[in-house]
């Protein structure tokens, strides 16, 4: 999986909207039975790891940007037999330019998540142009929330769009 503009500047040292998003609208928003939450592309800091400890949630980040080849092996390891119980992935998908990488993405995230769990996608719209550019940070598809949905779909047999969140489960 090879980006052709790497999204190693995209990180944000701030806890992602993508907790109020799920705590708000999503069918488990106290986070009962999960134990393990995969945080796909999570970035370098970790203010999100620290709200979830908060709630009883071991958080693993896996990005191959931002955490160290080491770091991501041993989330790779931890979640080989046992799945994460459900995963988030905010704000990743926009960032990455080509479709086959998306694809992938989204196939990395299913091997590494529970059949049954949820999965939890933001985007960040930029201008809601659907004109992808190169920014300074890396790349910015501009596409509306809705447009990622067939994306979505082509993994996922189950999925729903609540406001900005994307909630998918069931494998394809």
């Amino acid at each position: 999986m090879t980006q052709t503009i790497t999204s190693a500047a995209t990180s944000l040292n701030q806890v992602p909207a993508i907790l109020r998003l799920i705590e708000k609208a999503a069918s488990n928003p106290h986070w009962i039975g999960i134990n393990n939450l995969l945080d796909y592309g999570g970035g370098k800091y970790d203010l999100l790891t620290r709200e979830l400890t908060k709630r009883g949630v071991n958080n693993l980040v896996y990005d191959p940007f931002n955490r160290s080849e080491d770091h991501n092996e041993m989330v790779r390891w931890l979640l080989k037999h046992r799945g994460a119980d459900a995963a988030i992935c905010s704000n990743v998908l926009n960032v990455i330019r080509g479709l086959a990488v998306r694809r992938a993405v989204l196939q990395d995230i299913k091997s590494m998540t529970v059949s049954y769990g949820e999965v939890f996608f933001t985007v960040y719209e930029g201008d809601g142009s659907s004109v992808g550019r190169k920014t300074s940070k890396g790349w910015q598809a501009n596409r509306p929330t809705k447009n990622y949905l067939r994306e979505i779909r082509q993994e996922f047999t189950n999925v729903k769009i609540i406001g900005k969140l994307i909630v998918a489960r069931g494998f394809k």
